[in-house]
């Protein structure tokens, strides 16, 4: 499932510029980002550390589309359940600061 930061009119677009069909929620108010202690800030969005990977990004041909939601909202990545056991959490420092696939797949088995 994602969490989208953007209003619910984004939606389509989205799933036509991702490709993604899965669940899709969004969150304008962000009380979804702030409840699980994600990062926000213009700090976090310009940090020197994404450089690099942005670099990395454009050079395998991804580039940005139009912007929706709130563009200093950092995001994360949890595998939750079953219940309430929180198997994997991880909060992005600055854009481009993602888990390994390893991780979250370990923790999906």
């Amino acid at each position: 499932m994602v969490v989208g930061s953007a209003p619910p009119e984004a939606i389509p677009g989205f799933r036509t510029v991702t490709g993604y069909a899965g669940p899709l929620l969004v969150d304008p108010s962000l009380l979804t980002f702030k409840a699980a202690g994600l990062a926000y800030g213009k700090a976090r969005t310009y940090d020197l550390r994404a450089v690099p990977r942005a670099v990395v990004a454009l050079l395998a041909g991804f580039r940005q589309g139009a912007r929706r939601g709130q563009v200093f909202q950092q995001g994360g990545t949890f595998v939750l359940g079953p219940g309430e056991k929180v198997r994997f959490e991880w909060r992005d420092r600055f854009p481009g600061d993602h888990p390994s696939m390893e991780d979250v797949r370990a923790a999906l088995s």
